[in-house]
């Protein structure tokens, strides 16, 4: 009785189970990786500092750090562009985001983490 039930609810489910089409999932691939570090000094690090990529191309940036970061555009917190063309909010330890550069014209873009604004990097935009 207990097993026909468990069955009966488990068909349901799978029935009910809403798949997700392939042409929903983000096909974009990654172009670049930018990685939150520590360097051989001990010091907080965005490597490489200078990341290169098309317009619409993505970028995926890893905390390999034990503290949350960020990646935000600007030079530092008092820029008063800082934060409007893109901003990650929270990236927590050992995790990651991703950035897809559809909202930039080519050029370079400097960017900072809010748990240290002495730590920059800059992304270098080219035409498509």
């Amino acid at each position: 009785m207990v097993s026909t039930i468990l069955s009966s609810v488990l068909t349901f489910q799978l029935s009910n189970a809403q798949v997700q089409s392939p042409h929903n999932i983000n096909s974009t691939s990654i172009a670049a990786v930018i990685t939150i570090t520590k360097d051989k000094e001990g010091n907080t690090v965005f490597s490489p500092q200078l990341t290169t990529i098309k317009l619409d191309e993505e970028i995926r940036i890893i905390n390999n750090d034990t503290v949350v970061h960020s990646f935000i555009n600007g030079e530092d917190p008092q820029d008063p562009m800082a934060g409007k063309i893109f901003d990650s909010g929270q990236i927590e330890p050992k995790g990651s985001t991703e950035y897809l550069a559809d909202n930039l014209d080519p050029g370079n873009y400097t960017f900072y983490t809010t748990t240290n604004p002495n730590v920059i990097g800059q992304i270098s935009i080219l035409q498509k």
